[in-house]
């Protein structure tokens, strides 16, 4: 009976704790990315890597972390395996892409917007400074922010980027909402609204309200 109680402890602490937004494929998390205006993250992990898990046992299973990723970052994680991507109109194995990036260790984390990297950090981070270090590259990705990050790490500022309505069109409205689990396509608003995720409509109306309540990222389907 002991046994069966730990492992439904281990079971329910994974439920809820492991972060399901989490993209496998590089070529489609860059093509979601760039549809709802988000930098990517990407992160480099191999299984025997103990600073990885180290990370996902300490940083990825935060609530307040979960949350700024979910509103602003799109996150992809990288094995070096041999599933194949096309990323930026070329095929890659991850293997390769340990490559194409100069990857040396693990984990590595590697951070791009639309077609531009913006930085690399090798190595762990705490749950604070990598915090600090999200909220930082929004800064200098979206206001153009001069100052270093050891000044905006004293200071105590908490960014998320601004909200916006994208209009796309219903080839980029279908694959976000067929690969991004952290999207919902909404056609009135009945329930409580989540501002972390990606909304989805076809009514500027409805896109309105969810910019209202301070929701990030609404993808407006165009006419």
């Amino acid at each position: 009976m002991r046994k069966v109680f730990f492992l439904t402890l281990i079971i329910f602490a994974t439920f809820i704790f492991a972060y399901n937004y989490t993209f496998y494929d590089l070529g489609i998390a860059h093509q979601i990315s760039k549809i709802e205006d988000k930098p990517l993250l990407i992160y480099f992990s191999s299984p025997s890597c103990v600073y990885c898990k180290k990370f996902e046992n300490e940083v990825l299973t935060s609530e307040d972390f979960q949350q700024i990723l979910r509103a602003s970052y799109v996150f992809a994680k990288i094995n070096p395996n041999t599933q194949k991507t096309t990323f930026m109109s070329e095929e890659f194995t991850n293997m390769e892409l340990f490559s194409a990036f100069g990857v040396r260790g693990t984990p590595t984390f590697v951070f791009l917007y639309m077609d531009s990297g913006i930085t690399s950090i090798p190595g762990y981070m705490s749950l604070e400074d990598f915090k600090k270090a999200l909220m930082y590259i929004l800064k200098v990705t979206f206001e153009n922010y001069k100052e270093s990050f050891q000044t905006y790490s004293k200071q105590k500022d908490f960014c998320l980027g601004k909200s916006k309505i994208i209009k796309v069109s219903k080839e980029d409205f279908d694959l976000v909402k067929e690969m991004d689990k952290n999207s919902v396509e909404l056609k009135e608003i009945k329930d409580k609204i989540d501002i972390y995720k990606t909304y989805l409509t076809n009514s500027r109306e409805i896109a309105d309200k969810l910019f209202e309540k301070g929701v990030l990222r609404i993808l407006l389907l165009e006419d």
